[in-house]
């Protein structure tokens, strides 16, 4: 065939938004923009935006964002595609939607900066956003498909420590779970189902001429060694500067999360 292969029908144009969910410590938020320029102007939709010609989808994701907010470099998943016919009145335009996670110490050390055409950038509380319809575009569609999309992969993946920073409490990964879930959970259950049980062994030796002595067993002290059969280990520490009672503070075990997994020992369905 000679000279330059072209299509002889309409294409329509590439977009990618991203859903940036945000746990400050003590609320989920998510992360927005006003736009700028029309169509929508002055409308708060999500970051993103049209995807070049020498970009993949993931790229467009992570430059939209970062130009748009200034944020960059954290964990993000594919939502899905979506490609309603009127879903922007620029004409044919086809998204690709990605999620974020972003945990406490990346959220309140990143300044928010509003850049490109977004006119302003600001985290707003999830609860308001989803109860209350403001967003341009189909965003508003996107958002709730982004929490259906995370309430399936909370369930079976630990997604929830991309929320968390490496040391926690069972109050903070509470709250994450059900934010997403939108469902109260019993404190006492919940607590049981990430950190386990306690499984008491006893450890003696009373040896006397190299003989093991049974009768003198239970004259030694007890040693009680208390093996954690959860997902999350006690780091031994506390929260500080508190009134109350203070928070243990615990670390996901990635590794026992794994050998549960294997073993079929351990879901995250509640």
């Amino acid at each position: 065939m000679k000279g330059k292969f072209t299509y002889d029908y309409p294409r329509a144009a590439l977009t990618t938004d991203c859903v940036v969910f945000g746990f400050d410590g003590e609320n989920l938020k998510i992360l927005l923009i006003k736009r700028g320029i029309e169509p929508y102007q002055g409308k708060w939709a999500l970051p993103g935006g049209f995807m070049r010609i020498e970009e993949t989808t993931d790229q467009c994701a992570q430059r939209e964002l970062k130009e748009e907010t200034g944020v960059s470099g954290v964990f993000m998943r594919q939502i899905q595609t979506f490609s309603s016919l009127n879903r922007d009145p620029r004409g044919r335009v086809v998204s690709v939607a990605y999620y974020a996670l972003i945990n406490p110490t990346l959220f309140n050390s990143i300044v928010i900066t509003a850049g490109d055409d977004a006119a302003d950038a600001r985290w707003f509380n999830l609860e308001d956003v989803v109860s209350v319809k403001f967003l341009a575009f189909d965003h508003q569609i996107i958002i709730d498909t982004a929490i259906e999309k995370l309430r399936q992969e909370i369930r079976h993946y630990p997604i929830a420590f991309e929320l968390m920073d490496e040391r926690f409490t069972i109050k903070q990964l509470q709250t994450v779970y059900e934010s997403i879930l939108d469902k109260r959970f019993d404190r006492g259950n919940f607590h049981k189902k990430m950190v386990g049980t306690s499984a008491n062994s006893i450890e003696f030796k009373m040896e006397v001429n190299n003989v093991m002595e049974d009768i003198l067993y239970y004259n030694r002290p007890r040693k009680e060694l208390k093996k954690n059969t959860g997902i999350l280990i006690d780091t031994g520490e506390v929260v500080s500067g508190v009134k109350h009672k203070p928070a243990k503070i615990y670390r996901f075990d990635r590794s026992r999360f794994e050998e549960l997994v294997r073993n079929s020992d351990f879901t995250f369905d509640f």
